[in-house]
């Protein structure tokens, strides 16, 4: 049988396709005609033109598929259109999940994440704590909404088990945490700001995933998050490990005001901002979660920080955006952390 990703060329969607390819799976990508499918053809996947705000193409490409990841979001913290982002949150999530119902689909992972869990202020989340009732951004009210239309599928009897990744770092397309990680490595991020994040690597998120559809109970939420830290510590670890000096860290108002200058700058010029505001907000509340119930009922393993941080700055070195080779990747730590770097000279 075969496997339908939704959000395949995305970043975790698109990291999933290659692990079930590794495996020998026969894998289907639903994408827009905008997408670029290139790299997903030359794999082998087969490509399944449509749109998730379109429940007949997705019951299409669900023709002769068994298992169903949909991974399928807009994943930013600013957007010239919330309501779009909303939209494919809410009515996606709903035309996929239907579609699923409508073709029996044995087993869908429905892919949410970790903001969802809305734990108050100052608390470690987990998958039994209650929404504090209020949002503190817009990508979490979307997310939540969705996660609502995922559980009353599962209420109504469809096999869907639900992940919560935190905030994802690791090799591919830079994405919000990867991105301020290269920025704080290069000299491109001037200040660093305080706040409780939680994070996990991009291979565990993966594996969470193939392990889910394994394992996973129908109705039943995952979290995937490895490391509860400070974001500012987590950069400047990101920084040793790079051989860098890191950025200072200021109060958190100054990214309030700086953050409001981008948005104004981003309306008039359409180009995104570094610090978006909802940043700012998540920083200032915080999000720590607890990902041992993935650990306990999936048999997932996290790697380690300082080797997840390693490979990932061993994939921006040999993707070649570092000007130096990073401390983390000279001989005797490289063999320490197992990191086999790509062999770029410089």
């Amino acid at each position: 049988m075969t496997t339908l990703v939704t959000g395949g060329t995305g970043y975790v969607g698109g990291a999933l396709v290659r692990a079930l390819r590794r495996r020998g799976e026969r894998v289907r990508v639903l994408a827009r005609k905008t997408s670029r499918t290139e790299d997903l053809v030359r794999l082998g996947v087969e490509i399944v033109t449509g749109d998730i705000l379109d429940q007949a193409s997705v019951e299409q490409a669900l023709d002769g598929c068994d298992t169903l990841y949909h991974v399928a979001a807009i994943y930013e913290f600013w957007t010239p259109d919330k309501a779009l982002l909303k939209r494919t949150a809410v009515e996606g999530t709903r035309n996929v999940l239907a579609a699923a119902q409508a073709k029996g689909i044995r087993r869908v992972i429905y892919t949410s994440t970790s903001f969802t869990i809305g734990e108050p202020r100052g608390q470690v989340g987990n998958e039994e704590t209650p929404h504090r009732g209020y949002f503190v951004h817009t990508y979490e009210e979307a997310k939540y909404r969705a996660e609502q239309v995922a559980q009353d599928f599962a209420r109504q009897g469809l096999p869907v088990v639900i992940l919560n990744p935190a905030g994802i770092f690791g090799p591919g397309p830079l994405k919000s945490v990867g991105d301020l990680m290269l920025r704080a490595v290069t000299g491109r991020q001037p200040m660093l700001f305080r706040g409780r994040v939680s994070y996990v690597y991009i291979d565990d998120v993966v594996q969470g995933h193939l392990l889910a559809a394994e394992k996973g109970r129908p109705g039943e939420r995952h979290i995937l998050s490895a490391y509860n830290v400070d974001t500012a510590d987590f950069l400047r670890e990101t920084c040793r490990l790079a051989g860098v000096k890191p950025p200072p860290v200021g109060p958190l108002f100054v990214g309030r005001v700086v953050a409001n200058l981008q948005e104004l700058a981003a309306r008039l010029t359409g180009r995104p901002p570094d610090l978006p505001r909802d940043v700012v907000s998540m920083l200032a509340h915080g999000t720590w979660v607890d990902g041992s119930k993935a650990e306990r009922e999936l048999g997932l393993r996290y790697t380690p920080l300082e080797e997840a941080i390693a490979r990932t700055l061993d994939y921006y070195w040999q993707q070649g955006w570092l000007t130096n080779k990073p401390a983390c990747l000279q001989e005797g730590v490289a063999a320490r952390l197992e990191i086999q770097s790509g062999g770029r000279q410089r």
